[in-house]
């Protein structure tokens, strides 16, 4: 049988990429300067995006991605990422450089969001690494855009999803409410403390029903029921002692103007209280003269621990001998109890049982 000698393929023709002469000096020191770049560094992922930013404005969006692959050896896909860098990430860029990102990751972040691009910063800036992987997941939007399929999921789950989505708009709502209640009070507070006079009507017109939204929508969040109560009857007690425990007063008071103090107490407690307590909540700064937070005790352990709110201080328990403070630890709702139901103690050492079946009554109460 005779042989048949195949025919070498013929090359692959390169595609031809026809440039106007009149764009051929800026595509030549474009070439240039991309060949000339080294390693690509976050401060030259940067450069280059700049350098093909100058192409892609002369030349049509096919024959950019032609020219990128024939003349500078990028795909049409690496040049418009590139690209994207220069021209969203402007912003961003001495705090990029600073941190060391890589381009990879630059590529991502390029089509992401302002608060994304934020929240990414924050963990670079901290010290962390991050893969392309990682910082996909960080600026993606979950579920968002699908609340069809969001509401259809029953179940636990669903329900606590429903309620994260429910906090997080919330609490997002809260917070640039508290940045408009801040960026109001900052000059106001500045005349006060220059010792001039600012009536309350001008703070409460700009910061009155922010406020009073703001309230609301903390309150369904980290609202202290307990420390509240104990506060209604004083509210102009120093609330920023309290941290966190005592914003949902405060801003429940600001959104309440008729509750503010008399003109005299006025400056003290917007430069004093109001504005440390907006700083706190926008910024983190820290309260001046906040107290530490003391060690919770036992009885406050086994509270949190069944679930159980209301909690029970040594002045609540009677004075009893024999048993030790521990024996009370499981009894946090005791103080409801009426005299008739506590069980009667005898002032002499009780035997292990005794122990036992005072601690099952006082659960059970």
């Amino acid at each position: 049988m005779r042989k048949t000698r195949k025919a070498d393929p013929k090359p692959k023709k390169e595609p031809v990429v026809a440039i106007p002469a009149e764009h051929e000096p800026l595509l030549t020191e474009v070439h240039d300067a991309v060949k000339a770049m080294g390693r690509r560094t976050t401060g030259q992922a940067y450069e280059l995006g700049y350098q093909l930013a100058r192409a892609k404005a002369v030349l049509p969006e096919k024959m950019f991605g032609r020219w990128t692959s024939t003349v500078c050896g990028y795909t049409p896909r690496q040049g418009r990422n590139y690209v994207a860098i220069h021209e969203h990430l402007q912003e961003h860029r001495e705090r990029l450089e600073g941190a060391a990102v890589v381009p990879t990751v630059l590529f991502v972040l390029a089509s992401a969001k302002p608060e994304k691009i934020e929240a990414v910063l924050a963990v670079v800036e901290s010290g962390e690494r991050l893969t392309v992987g990682q910082v996909k997941n960080l600026i993606k939007d979950g579920d968002e855009g699908q609340p069809e399929r969001k509401a259809a999921i029953g179940g636990l789950a669903g329900l606590r999803r429903a309620a994260e989505a429910k906090l997080k708009d919330e609490l997002t709502q809260f917070i640039e409410l508290s940045k408009r209640i801040l960026k109001a009070a900052e000059p106001i507070t500045e005349l006060l403390e220059k010792g001039k006079h600012v009536s309350k009507k001008s703070l409460a017109d700009k910061v009155e029903v922010d406020a009073y939204k703001a309230a609301g929508l903390l309150r369904s969040a980290i609202f202290p029921e307990r420390i509240d109560a104990s506060r209604a009857a004083n509210p102009g007690a120093d609330d920023a002692l309290l941290g966190w425990g005592g914003v949902p007063a405060l801003f429940g008071r600001l959104g309440d103007s008729p509750r503010w103090p008399g003109k005299d107490e006025f400056p003290t407690w917007v430069t004093g209280t109001v504005l440390p307590m907006l700083r706190f909540v926008v910024h983190g700064d820290p309260l001046p003269g906040a107290h530490q937070e003391a060690a919770p005790s036992p009885t406050d352990d086994a509270a949190e621990e069944t679930g159980t709110e209301a909690r029970l201080t040594l002045e609540d328990i009677p004075a009893l001998e024999g048993p030790s403070e521990e024996d009370y630890g499981d009894a946090a709702d005791s103080s409801a109890a009426s005299d008739e139901e506590a069980p009667v103690v005898e002032a002499e050492p009780e035997a292990p049982e005794k122990r036992r079946a005072m601690k099952e009554s006082l659960a059970g109460v």
